[in-house]
């Protein structure tokens, strides 16, 4: 006789959902992994993204990274030697600061800097001169009213503005600080200066620059209005409609620290006594007789390169000149 089969228990069915642990869905759990999988399979985009966090550190420093244009190769660092040497050709050479014992007192400089802003070196320098004079120290510049401190800085413009940020400086110190100083900042990094400086109203990337490379000798590329205006016509940065902070960020990125005071100082000079690279090509200093720098998608081309160009030039059309005449006297001879 055949053994009856025996009935196999089945699993009661739950009607229920499965239990949540916190806020997460145990049911959805192989779902999300399983869609993750794909996409980093299929996606290049996820592939990218997860071989980067296993990069090493660049080597390269940390001012490369900062530019706003980092696919933008140019100036290259021959291009920025090559700039320099023609420059130099013309206003001779610049000696850099190899120390900062010539230097002059870093508020000193920071102030000289802020009456400097959209104004010459001529008319800043007369009023950092005789606001010295009403005021031989800071002290008394700190307890002075704006009225007086706006009436020595007059001559160059904004003076209401200017007083009020040079007080404001002071009184920051002196309450931070209890000294009317800046010079804890020799001991500071190029970031650290930058980001102590900046925090003051009325001080910005270009007055923190300048205070970093004239005073406390940094390697630094400041960007004022000629420099603005020649590298944008040199195309060292992508777009004519860059800013002036983001020129400033790439160029500094890119310059080599050996020549960055030099190039700068040089671009400077040059902005001013060339009719060419001059604002509206009105320079102010008398001018010079030519431009070395000449403008194109390739760089920089130097007057002597201009020259053997134009000697091939020749050198091609009078080879087709005497073709043509070998030609029209044969003509002539079989006739």
């Amino acid at each position: 006789m055949k053994k009856p089969k025996s009935k196999r228990k089945r699993k009661p069915i739950l009607s229920s959902p499965p239990p949540i642990i916190g806020s997460y869905d145990l049911k959805e759990q192989p779902r999300t992994l399983k869609s993750k999988k794909i996409k980093i399979e299929n996606s290049d985009g996820f592939i990218k993204n997860k071989k980067r966090r296993g990069k090493k550190k660049s080597t390269s420093s940390s001012s490369s990274s900062s530019s706003p244009f980092p696919n933008y190769s140019r100036p290259t660092p021959e291009e920025a030697y090559q700039a320099l040497e023609e420059l130099e050709s013309v206003h001779g050479k610049i000696q850099k600061p190899k120390s900062t014992k010539d230097s002059i007192p870093v508020l000193d400089s920071l102030i000289r800097t802020i009456l400097s802003q959209n104004t010459t070196d001529i008319t800043s320098a007369r009023a950092f001169s005789q606001l010295k004079t009403r005021f031989p120290k800071f002290e008394d510049i700190e307890k002075a009213s704006l009225k007086a401190i706006e009436a020595e800085i007059k001559c160059c413009g904004l003076a209401e503005k200017r007083a009020q940020v040079i007080q404001t400086i002071l009184h920051t110190l002196r309450k931070e600080r209890n000294e009317l100083s800046l010079e804890y900042l020799h001991h500071y990094n190029d970031e650290d200066v930058k980001k102590e400086l900046c925090r003051f109203k009325g001080v910005g990337p270009k007055t923190a620059a300048c205070v970093l490379m004239f005073c406390l000798c940094r390697p630094e590329f400041p960007v004022d209005t000629h420099v603005w205006r020649i590298t944008k016509n040199l195309k060292w940065v992508p777009s004519q409609s860059a800013s002036r902070e983001q020129t400033y960020m790439h160029l500094n990125a890119r310059i080599p620290d050996e020549i960055k005071y030099q190039l700068h100082v040089l671009l400077v000079d040059h902005g001013k006594c060339c009719k060419k690279c001059a604002k509206n090509h009105k320079p102010r200093r008398q001018p010079i007789d030519y431009c070395p720098l000449t403008f194109s998608n390739s760089g920089i081309s130097t007057s002597k390169t201009k020259k053997k160009k134009n000697n091939v030039k020749v050198v091609k059309t009078e080879l087709i000149k005497v073709k043509m005449e070998t030609k029209v006297r044969v003509k002539k001879e079989c006739m």
